[in-house]
């Protein structure tokens, strides 16, 4: 990944968590100041237009990137919902540790970004090229 990407998806992280920030903010104003709960969803908009516009910087940098970036927001939305109904034993990340992948009986690895085990052994992984996949018990070593 280019630097300048890398620069980008970084302004794009801290805006972000800016603005999860300014909707716990949201939450705790009282219903009755109209004025502030205004203010802090206009910031909430400007911020999602700046994430707009940061992603179109990236789609003209380097489109393989950014379509690479949107397949994995899409694989870890699946990975979400999937995940809602599932009660993992085990969770490991590639932020975590460094190193994440699961292995085949038959001997492929596969690079993960998430590779979560449920208490069943069945497995939910987010791969690093953004899918979504699931083993049943007895496919993963």
């Amino acid at each position: 990944m280019s630097a300048e990407v890398k620069t980008l998806l970084q302004k794009i992280n801290f805006i972000e968590t800016d603005m999860e920030l300014h909707k716990q903010i949201l939450l705790s104003i009282p219903s009755n100041d109209k004025k502030t709960m205004e203010k802090i969803v206009n910031k909430i908009a400007c911020q999602k237009n700046q994430i707009s516009d940061l992603r179109l910087e990236i789609k003209k940098i380097n489109r393989a990137e950014y379509d690479k970036i949107i397949a994995i927001e899409n694989a870890a939305e699946t990975f979400k919902q999937l995940s809602k109904n599932k009660n993992f034993i085990s969770v490991n990340t590639l932020n975590e540790s460094g190193e994440c992948y699961i292995t085949l009986n038959n001997g492929t690895r596969i690079d993960c970004l998430v590779a979560a085990k449920e208490e069943n052994g069945n497995f939910t992984i987010l791969t690093i090229d953004g899918e979504t996949k699931e083993y049943p018990n007895g496919f993963v070593q």
